[in-house]
């Protein structure tokens, strides 16, 4: 019986410290050098325009609702914002990575 309490008790305890996330935010691939040489400045003002939309989908995706109080219940929200500062960190690396490219071919400034 004692063993029953103990492996009990373990299993709450993990699953109550997992985090995991139940909103899905959308994750940019890192930023190539590859790209940057491919693409001229349009294109580049083009893929910017896309990160930007990306960002407001990042937002859009933190904003609370259902799946905040799930992410709450499960975890705390711990795993909501692991994916959430996941995805805001690869989308920072890319609008860098874009940004550098426009000045490095020296693109007018929008």
């Amino acid at each position: 019986m004692k063993k029953l309490i103990i492996v009990a008790a373990l299993v709450v305890a993990a699953t109550t410290t997992a985090a995991c996330a139940t909103k899905r935010y959308p994750i940019a691939t890192q930023w190539s050098a590859a790209e940057a040489e491919a693409m001229d400045c349009n294109a580049l003002r083009l893929e910017l325009v896309r990160a930007n939309q990306v960002q407001t989908q990042i937002a859009e995706t933190a904003d609370f609702d259902w799946r905040s109080v799930a992410g709450f219940l499960g975890d705390y929200g711990i795993g909501n914002a692991m994916a959430k500062s996941d995805a805001d960190k690869a989308i920072r690396g890319r609008v860098a990575g874009i940004q550098e490219a426009q000045r490095n071919k020296q693109c007018p400034v929008a």
